[in-house]
């Protein structure tokens, strides 16, 4: 008897430059060199993408992910997978409730990457305790992941979740460039221009730094609500000959190795990917001691420096260092960030 080709449904929100989004991709990229049958689901109205030609790519349009319930029901029935999994806390809670409706038994597995309780707080407390009900639920009765050891533990306590939270770390998702001996710029910042990512503390630093040696030169790339905020204090403190704001890059590896040290400035993450770009490009890092991910990705200030969140004067302390007594993570600790040990871990899960 043939054995019958096992299923997966990978499931995300929308196609957007964002960290979640993009560690499924590369996982679904990776399982389909697999004997799997594939099926990628984008749920809201979303740009085009590419993938590997052996997966299925399915776009179900709905204007908002909570509309895309039924819609992921009927998926499920129609495709009868064995398994279904999916990434951020609203298109987790839409699966969970979709399998719960679907007359198809699947395992289920929610990834949970961010910090959900520093990223909601600004909601009003009704919706927060409505929200976190139902992440409540369907973490309690999921296969819940999480790509932070401490995120996991945090996750665990704060929903009372008695059964395992798994941990797998995200996967290495650029390719090393060849490094360039001049480097243009000091410094490099990529992420979202969003009030997590804490540019402004970023700025401060700079400018303190800056004042001190004004041959300083930093490279922010990112999209967001706060661009505007952001381009203001450049102009009002007069850094735009040394401050160098761009738009998002598909190949940011090339703009890494431009600049001398990475920097992250966060109030809170859950496992920044960016960390193990600049790692994987052979960077000096300084971040942020934020919730969640840095202090595991540079061990506990091993390699790289950590400074408390939201304190500009150490970091531009740090800034003014010199980049080569930063150390740097040797290649053989990224090992474990390798894309097919990553789905190695994910399929014994799976299965």
């Amino acid at each position: 008897m043939i054995e019958t080709q096992k299923k997966i449904l990978f499931i995300i929100p929308k196609n957007k430059v964002g960290g979640a989004e993009n560690v499924m991709l590369s996982l679904a990229n990776e399982f389909s060199k697999s004997n799997l049958k594939i099926y990628f689901v984008i749920l809201t109205e979303t740009k085009k993408i590419k993938l590997n030609k052996k997966i299925t790519l399915i776009y179900l349009n709905s204007h908002r992910v909570i509309e895309s319930i039924l819609k992921i029901k009927d998926l499920i029935n129609r495709i009868k997978p064995e398994i279904c999994f999916s990434t951020i806390s609203h298109t987790n809670i839409a699966l969970h409730f979709a399998s719960k409706l679907s007359s198809h038994k699947c395992k289920i597995f929610l990834r949970e990457s961010n910090n959900i309780f520093e990223s909601l707080s600004y909601k009003n407390f009704i919706f927060r305790y409505f929200y976190f009900s139902l992440l409540k639920i369907c973490y309690k009765n999921s296969y819940l992941i999480s790509p932070s050891i401490k995120l996991s533990h945090y996750l665990k306590n704060k929903f009372r979740i008695k059964k395992k939270v798994y941990s797998i770390a995200n996967p290495i998702r650029l390719n090393k460039k060849n490094n360039i001996t001049k480097k243009k710029f000091d410094f490099i910042n990529v992420g979202s221009l969003t009030s997590q990512k804490d540019h402004i503390t970023l700025l401060k630093a700079f400018q303190i730094a800056y004042e001190k040696n004004k041959k300083l030169k930093l490279l922010i790339i990112g999209e967001g609500i706060m661009k505007k905020k952001i381009l203001f204090f450049i102009k009002k403190n007069r850094l735009k000959k040394n401050v160098l704001l761009m738009n998002y890059q598909k190949d940011v590896s090339k703009y890494l190795v431009m600049a001398k040290t990475f920097l992250l400035s966060s109030r809170y993450e859950g496992y920044p990917n960016v960390l193990i770009d600049a790692a994987i490009n052979s960077m000096p890092i300084i971040s942020s001691n934020c919730n969640f991910g840095p202090s595991e990705i540079l061990f506990n200030g091993k390699y790289g420096k950590l400074f408390p969140v939201g304190d500009y004067r150490y970091l531009s302390k740090l800034m003014l260092k010199d980049s080569k007594t930063i150390k740097k993570i040797p290649n053989h600790k990224l090992e474990k960030n390798k894309i097919n040990k990553i789905v190695k871990k994910y399929y014994e899960l799976f299965f």
